[in-house]
């Protein structure tokens, strides 16, 4: 998720096994060991541009990591604190404990969004994505501001556990809403002939109402947007489909060791395979500016010509005013447009 999130919940979580001594410190080392793993962004490359996402979500947020990062953080705290601003006033033992629990929270928030996370490296390559909760979502981080700010400012622990129980409660109900999701798209899948062969969720920015769902038949993504509103059949807002690809065979006069053709099969791997041909593209499926459309936030270009050169990375129209737009008529339940009834 975003970092301020996971700062927040890395804060809570130390807090709530910190004692009224060392809550401001808990609080501390919490948040940096929260916002840690993140440094991963710094991993980059002027001249692979794929080196960014291939290293974003990769070794620092494997669960295997979390006593070296948070060993790290707290090595890192212990010298500011008590060598750079000489105040002589934590030990690193408590340091340690405090960042580390920080430390943990953060890839599993990752793994529940649809980006995936390399959970269990080096014994497992598997991008992790529970499809849970949005990269962005602003109820779960105003409630634990919320109780971090009570939990520092009144000393209490029950506080910070509060706010933990709040946000795992919010993925569970992100679990459930993504299970109801799964039943109404394979029901329309049923009543439209189609097999699902592979199904991909993701919730829109904000909320656990409205889903993007993708589903692969017979050598095509389906996109439907669904609505799924509590205690309402979920309704299907009918998207598109275009044609699945196969990276080991677009643009044939690719040689399979060139570097272009590595590149095609890193950026599948990073989209999870959903990859699709976009203006000239290879685009990846899972995120787009409406829930129920096509048009992808980021693809590569290829450069036929010159195998052995990297592809170009490309970032396209993130979610703008229109989009947020469709996405609140969606909530609202003012857009009309070609839906279906779907079981709950």
């Amino acid at each position: 998720m975003d970092p301020f999130t996971q700062g927040l919940l890395g804060a809570a979580f130390s807090q709530s096994f910190a004692s009224k001594k060392k809550m401001p410190l808990a609080c501390l080392a919490g948040t940096l060991g929260g916002l840690a793993p993140d440094l991963d962004i710094l991993i980059v490359s002027a001249v692979d541009p794929l080196l960014g996402i291939e290293f974003h979500r990769h070794f620092t947020h494997s669960i295997w990591f979390i006593p070296i990062g948070g060993f790290l953080v707290a090595a890192a705290l212990w010298f500011i604190i008590n060598k750079l601003l000489k105040i002589n006033q934590w030990e690193f033992k408590s340091l340690y404990i405090f960042t580390t629990l920080g430390y943990a929270t953060h890839a599993v928030l990752d793994a529940c969004t649809s980006y995936g996370t390399r959970l269990f490296w080096p014994f497992s390559n598997t991008r992790v994505a529970w499809d849970t909760v949005a990269v962005i979502d602003p109820i779960p981080t105003l409630a634990l501001f919320v109780f971090v700010v009570l939990s520092y400012r009144l000393l209490s622990v029950k506080m910070a556990r509060l706010g933990v129980i709040f946000m795992i409660g919010y993925l569970l109900l992100g679990f459930i809403q993504n299970q109801r999701v799964t039943r109404a798209i394979k029901e329309i899948a049923s009543f439209r002939g189609h097999e699902v062969e592979s199904l991909k969720l993701n919730p829109t920015l904000g909320n656990l109402i409205v889903w993007r769902a993708i589903y692969m038949y017979n050598g095509r993504y389906y996109v439907n947007g669904v609505v799924a509103q509590p205690f309402v059949i979920p309704t299907i807002i009918t998207g598109t489909s275009v044609a699945t690809i196969d990276p080991e065979k677009i643009y044939p006069q690719l040689d399979k060791y060139s570097v272009q053709r590595k590149d095609i099969c890193r950026f599948n791997y990073f989209s999870q395979g959903y990859l699709f041909e976009y203006q000239g593209t290879i685009s990846d499926l899972r995120y787009g500016a409406e829930p129920h459309k096509v048009q992808p936030i980021w693809g590569i270009k290829i450069q036929p010509k010159t195998p052995d050169t990297h592809v170009e990375y490309l970032g396209f129209s993130r979610p703008n005013g229109r989009a947020l737009n469709v996405i609140w008529s969606m909530l609202t339940g003012n857009y009309q447009i070609n839906q279906n009834k779907a079981v709950p």
